[in-house]
């Protein structure tokens, strides 16, 4: 940080340099505006070039963040094989590493750099997240569960997405308990955030309690409308209490809310009962 605040110190200083050289050059010897400009223009490719490896970074951060996963893979690739010491851009490569080529091999080995970097709390736990999120996409549940099992040992302060994923794969290995215990604690610690309402009625689901799950999801619905997930199973529990039409409302909800890496349905699943009641009311 040090080095790189010293960097652009001396950028401002050879800036301000050629300013004065402007000045002087212009008073006394009539020298036209080009020479400003060629200054800077230089001076701006000199800035680039040393700033390069962070701009590549942060392009690629904010295009992944937005969805633009194509053109977030060439800014990331060029940033990382830079040597870039940016967490985020690490971990963002990995999980298109995981989630679009399987590739998990070389994903971990972006893990391991982005966890070297990681020198603050927030970016040591998102390093740690992202570890496990990428486990359970290569379909090591076990693994993904002890990272973050781990890091509430490791850490005093585990943050409210940490409990949601730990919840969430608990819920996957049909561990109902550990995985209710997260999710409360989740809850306890962020009573608006709608994917741990949206946990927590799948745990009931799971285990039977549709009542207590109904509620839950209509909790994670009045936070975010558009839950996949919450919005699907609670066309599954109108559908069986005959309220169609309510059903049909929501399967709509959860065939047209976007899909992540942590839903427990699938685009094709809600398309086909929106698709079925759309036929029934044709």
């Amino acid at each position: 940080m040090g080095r790189r605040i010293a960097r652009n110190l001396i950028i401002i200083g050879i800036g301000l340099f050629l300013y004065v050289m402007y000045v002087v050059m212009v008073g006394h010897f009539g020298l036209d505006v080009w020479i400003l400009l060629g200054s800077y223009a230089l001076l701006g490719g000199l800035a680039y070039f040393l700033n390069r490896k962070r701009i590549w970074a942060l392009r690629g951060n904010y295009l992944y963040v937005t969805g633009n996963t194509a053109r977030a893979r060439v800014a990331l690739k060029k940033a990382v094989d830079s040597g870039v010491k940016s967490t985020s851009a690490y971990l963002y490569y990995a999980l298109l590493l995981v989630k679009e080529d399987n590739n998990a091999t070389d994903a971990f080995k972006y893990l391991e750099k982005a966890k070297e970097y990681a020198k603050n709390p927030v970016d040591q736990r998102s390093a740690l997240i992202t570890i496990a999120t990428c486990h359970y996409m290569d379909g090591n549940l076990e693994a993904g569960i002890k990272t973050l099992e781990d890091m509430r040992k490791e850490h005093e302060y585990t943050n409210t997405s940490a409990l949601v994923t730990l919840g969430y794969l608990h819920l996957k290995a049909g561990d109902y308990e550990k995985a209710l215990e997260a999710t409360n604690s989740a809850i306890e610690e962020e009573g608006d955030y709608a994917s741990a309402w949206d946990n927590l009625g799948q745990i009931y689901y799971e285990t039977g309690d549709v009542d207590k799950a109904r509620n839950a999801f209509e909790q994670a619905l009045r936070h975010k409308s558009s839950l996949a997930d919450s919005n699907y199973f609670m066309g599954l529990i109108c559908e069986a209490e005959g309220e169609h039409e309510m059903a049909k409302d929501y399967f709509r909800m959860a065939s047209i809310s976007p899909f992540g890496i942590f839903n427990s349905i699938t685009q094709e699943m809600a398309d086909e009962k929106y698709e079925e009641y759309h036929g029934k009311s044709e």
